[in-house]
């Protein structure tokens, strides 16, 4: 009996994303069970760097172009969009090349949504953990849940939030994944040990409070900045000045980063260019470092050259390295206005250390789990672009647990807090119980009713359309008879077809819309339906030429 053939849509698994880790660690172990055929869509990788990190027992399809590829290549990449970045741009290919029985994605909406509308859709089964980080979700994400073949909720918050709006409309599988963490790779250091680490870092003996996150509009690096520097100007207001000067912020992030924060800016406004340290990286030795910030480019401590910058998915960092950043903090922070998981803090709490976090979507969920601290939401708004609610943390609540956790709590019952938080981490957050669940869920998928690889072509008929069909009846006699596949018909990107055809124009209200525009629309369908079939039908095809081989 032949394996199940899975194909992963993700970030590279070498990259340190959140979704990069849980690919690498996921694709390992159930490659382990010996029950799967694994290849990955590596994002964000081209073929020189997926070849720099081809140890891995699976294969690897690099989705970015090379430097030396040709325009053609290049403007085929471009001409899609962001969903280029994505995989969009060759996925019919890879498909072809490697046949999978199911196709599972991890990551958010906007980043696998142009699998629902594959036309090979027919001939593998759609299983999707989606990123639920808050309530409502969009109803055009909602449309395209109904249309997976099995959802495995990342939360018990997101399955409950996915039940409550959608009912029994999507198949979700009965038990939640979760995220895990490497628990020989994140391990607490004993107490005389760190403070060794620490005073070797800075110096002298200090308190650290630490965040690992993209810097990105949705976490809440201004806040932080905006609490610590009220933390620190209340330690100065009671006259703490021996705990005020050991006090530091560290922040793990990326800069710069489009569409991210003004990090320097943000430094000088909060008065904490000398309390905030960043994780620098060497580009000439690959030293890594805890440094003050540095714009762009600047001197490696070790080797003296003009090569250090701060990390980032263009300059990672190994996590080995990663785990020693965290075993330097002594409380660390998650604050966003939303997250789907949000893997630093099962990071953190593996190396021992106690999380604060904000307690909306998943967050509320893992510092229940870890006992750690609540952060409350101040309010709740509701976000323009994706119509959901975004929460505010209390910044004097979030004030008030710095100065509980740094300045009231003793030493010993720090201690017992580190102690405690890793040994909820290994019962919650483990790989071995995340690939469980996982390979249960894979293992139930049924692939007898996907259509064969190598079937036939659905040839498209010429047939003349009636007249006068109502908006949903004209899009399915042509889906039904013409493209000849029926299932379209649910799918978010045709419904909303349908909706713009009976509001006589599009969403925005600025582009008109009627039967002979609709039917433009969808004869492109249809010449992309010919097109990809022509590929998974030809002879000898030529999928790949040279950048694209898969490793």
């Amino acid at each position: 009996m032949r394996k199940k053939r899975i194909l992963f849509a993700n970030d590279a698994h070498y990259l340190g994303t959140g979704y990069g880790v849980y690919g690498k660690e996921l694709a390992t172990r159930l490659h382990n069970t010996g029950k799967y055929e694994i290849a990955e869509i590596a994002c964000y990788a081209n073929t020189e760097q997926a070849k720099q990190h081809s140890d891995v027992p699976w294969k690897i399809y690099p989705n970015s172009p090379d430097a030396n590829d040709t325009e053609d290549i290049k403007q085929k990449y471009n001409a899609i969009g962001p969903v280029a970045h994505f995989g969009g741009w060759r996925f019919h290919e890879i498909l072809c090349h490697f046949h999978p029985d199911i196709v599972f994605d991890i990551r958010d909406y906007w980043m696998y949504s142009f699998e629902e509308v594959c036309f090979y859709r027919p001939f593998f089964k759609w299983v999707v953990m989606p990123t639920v980080d808050s309530y409502p979700q969009n109803k055009d994400w909602l449309m395209t849940f109904k249309n997976m073949d099995l959802i495995i909720p990342y939360t018990d918050w997101a399955r409950n939030t996915l039940q409550q709006q959608c009912g029994d409309s999507i198949n979700m599988f009965s038990k939640i994944a979760n995220a895990g963490v490497n628990l020989e790779t994140f391990t607490p250091l004993p107490l005389e040990e760190k403070k060794r680490k620490q005073t070797e870092m800075f110096g002298k003996e200090v308190s650290i409070t630490g965040a690992v996150m993209r810097n990105q509009k949705r976490k809440l690096i201004p806040d932080i900045f905006m609490c610590y520097r009220a933390y620190l100007d209340r330690l100065i207001s009671e006259n703490k000045n021996e705990l005020y000067d050991k006090s530091y912020l560290f922040i793990h992030t990326t800069y710069p980063e489009v569409g991210g924060w003004d990090i320097p800016s943000l430094l000088i406004e909060h008065k904490l260019a000398d309390k905030v340290y960043f994780t620098s990286i060497c580009s000439g030795c690959s030293g890594v470092f805890a440094t003050k910030f540095h714009e762009n480019v600047g001197t490696c401590p070790s080797c003296k050259e003009h090569k250090l910058y701060h990390c980032g998915t263009s300059y990672p960092i190994p996590t080995e390295v990663l785990a020693k950043i965290y075993q330097s903090f002594d409380l660390f922070l998650q604050v966003a206005i939303c997250e789907g998981f949000g893997m630093p803090q099962v990071e953190a709490a593996a190396c021992g250390i106690p999380i604060a976090s904000v307690n909306y979507s998943a967050m509320t969920e893992i510092v229940r789990n870890l006992e750690g601290y609540p952060i409350p939401v101040k309010t709740l708004f509701r976000e323009l672009e994706t119509g959901a609610n975004r929460a505010y943390p209390d910044h004097d609540a979030l004030i008030d647990i710095l100065y509980k956790h740094h300045v009231l709590t003793t030493e010993e019952q720090k201690q017992n807090m580190s102690q405690n938080t890793r040994k909820l981490c290994e019962k919650y957050y483990s790989w071995e119980q995340v690939t469980n669940v996982w390979d249960e869920a894979l293992s139930s998928v049924d692939i007898s009713t996907n259509e064969k690889w190598d079937a036939p072509s659905r040839k498209p008929d010429s047939v003349k359309v009636p007249p006068n069909l109502d908006e949903y009846s004209f899009v399915k006699f042509i889906l039904d008879n013409i493209i000849k596949e029926p299932w379209m018909i649910n799918t978010s990107n045709i419904l909303k077809l349908i909706r713009d055809l009976c509001n006589g124009y599009d969403k925005s209200g600025k582009k008109p819309m009627n039967h002979q525009l609709a039917k433009l629309q969808l004869e492109n369908l249809l010449k992309s339906k010919i097109s990809t079939d022509t590929l998974r039908t030809a002879e000898n095809p030529q999928l790949f030429q040279e950048p694209f081989l898969n490793v």
